[in-house]
């Protein structure tokens, strides 16, 4: 986490006993989630047409939107989106949404009022009455194959019937389950971690992390539509202000804060030679392929980053396996 521009306090660990969790049970596999997975499948195996500037969307369509939303004659927090690709489907989030965008034409500019659901994620907006301005960018109609079809099965690679590839999705998930529980153990261990920390750490801090984190969310969009300065300040504000925001921030502040406090402590070191063996294991995680991080390394300004990365992921490790962690249901 960079927070070069405010210079970070001197910490340290109050404790180097061992760090013991537990990790409650995987939850089981429900019908609707193997349901949605497959209708995932489906979608990624559409076909496609990109809808002509005038064309109405429907239902079902991806349809790429630059949002901004308005509660109380006040920016929404967390609301402005910008060349944001999605479903064209009823959310629980924003009840009518979808429904009312439907029929609008691509390149329309559309106002949608709803009232926030009592599950909204900002709890003081719940129940309240809101506005989204929303861009209707582009678009494209999906047709979706037939679910039981022999190609279609076939190019899924799990099977030749439908129970046998509804089988071996289930298996699928399952393993995501367990796979799940591990960094849900690797959360617990640095959230003990980080509350060794003998720290308190200043608002300007927390404050930096946020701008940089809205700077990459919501800033080129604000920058995009003239936002006024004031418009600009209440956006960023919004961010700041919010409470679970500036938990999550925190936390993870002091993780990689903790973290670096572990690895002078026990003498780790990375050499150059050895990040890329450490990048290697989680690159399938990150969505990075070899080559493209080879090329990387060798150019200074790209090389940075992902010899952090690799500080950061190599210190994890150290930590977890010093931890004793006992997954509830099966061996510790």
């Amino acid at each position: 986490m960079d927070t070069s521009s405010v210079p970070l306090p001197e910490a340290r660990l109050s404790s180097s006993e061992p760090i013991r969790v537990s990790v409650p049970p995987a939850p089981p596999l429900t019908e609707e989630e193997l349901i949605r997975r497959f209708n995932q499948l489906l979608r990624e195996h559409a076909r496609l047409r990109a809808r002509e500037p005038g064309e109405p969307v429907e239902l079902g369509d991806d349809v790429q939107l630059d949002i901004i939303g308005y509660a109380n004659e006040k920016l929404i927090p967390f609301s402005i989106r910008g060349e944001l690709w999605m479903e064209l489907a009823p959310q629980d989030e924003l009840p009518g949404f979808a429904e009312t965008l439907a029929g609008s034409a691509v390149g329309d500019c559309v106002g949608i009022e709803l009232v926030l659901p009592d599950t909204y994620p900002v709890k003081s907006l719940r129940g309240v009455r809101a506005r989204f301005m929303v861009d209707l960018m582009a678009a494209r109609e999906v047709v979706l194959p037939d679910p039981e079809s022999e190609e279609f099965l076939r190019q899924l690679g799990r099977g030749s019937t439908l129970p046998e590839v509804m089988n071996a999705l289930g298996q699928e998930l399952l393993q995501e389950h367990e796979d799940a529980r591990w960094l849900d153990a690797q959360n617990r261990v640095l959230d003990v971690l980080a509350s060794r920390l003998e720290v308190k750490l200043p608002e300007s801090l927390i404050d930096e992390e946020i701008r940089r984190r809205w700077e990459a969310s919501e800033g080129p969009t604000v920058r995009e539509k003239n936002f006024s300065p004031a418009e600009t300040h209440e956006a960023l504000q919004a961010w700041r202000t919010d409470p679970a925001t500036r938990a999550e921030v925190e936390r993870r502040l002091r993780v990689s804060m903790a973290l670096k406090a572990v690895a002078e402590r026990d003498g780790l070191r990375l050499e150059h030679n050895e990040v890329f063996g450490v990048l290697e294991k989680y690159m399938e995680a990150y969505g990075l392929k070899a080559s493209e991080v080879r090329e990387a390394l060798a150019t200074p300004e790209t090389a940075a980053p992902l010899r952090n990365l690799a500080w950061h992921l190599r210190t994890v490790e150290h930590v977890m396996e010093q931890a004793e962690i006992h997954f509830e249901g099966g061996d510790a």
